[in-house]
């Protein structure tokens, strides 16, 4: 089956606003509040890995630097239902680090099992949506990132940034880091 087309999400005009990542320590507490020291999501403080949470209303914001400069963020559901979040409250966290209509997005495909059907097998649990990915390029940076179905968080990664080592995505690693 074909993958469907990549679509723009919905929502917002373009704006010079201040983004997140990109940015360095000192214009995201202007811009989120104050931080409290978190731990790093990467498992890279040998390489300079340092990440700070902003606590929001019902959630936190975790942001992790290299040599002072945002190169990913998270956003933790802290309060209410611990589901996935809506279209509307992904719009709001899009908009941290450019225009929601800059971002693409795609949804994951089913994986399709190989398994033989040679004896009656239990009912699974469903396994809920499936993965979002989020996709932004514009002429300074491309950002990379997803949120896994309906679990409570989506994160943000600037796998690249001028004079610093790029960064490998290790999906599985940031979702054990966060929870």
């Amino acid at each position: 089956m074909p993958k469907p087309p990549t679509k723009p999400v919905a929502g917002g005009t373009p704006s010079a606003a201040p983004v997140v990542l990109g940015s360095d320590k000192q214009a995201v507490d202007a811009l989120l509040g104050g931080p409290v020291m978190a731990r790093g999501l990467l498992g890279m403080t040998e390489q300079g890995e340092k990440a700070y949470t902003y606590p929001q209303p019902g959630d936190d914001i975790v942001v992790g630097f290299f040599d002072d400069v945002a190169r990913y963020l998270a956003v933790i559901r802290t309060k209410g239902p611990m589901t996935g979040f809506s279209p509307a409250e992904m719009s709001s966290i899009l908009a941290l680090n450019g225009p929601p209509d800059l971002w693409k997005s795609e949804q994951a495909e089913p994986a399709a099992s190989t398994a033989k059907a040679s004896k009656p097998v239990k009912k699974t649990i469903p396994s809920g949506q499936p993965t979002t990915y989020y996709s932004l390029s514009d002429k300074d940076r491309q950002i990379i990132g997803w949120q896994p179905g309906d679990k409570p968080f989506v994160f943000f990664l600037l796998p690249s940034y001028p004079g610093q080592p790029n960064i490998v995505l290790n999906e599985w690693q940031v979702e054990r880091a966060i929870g």
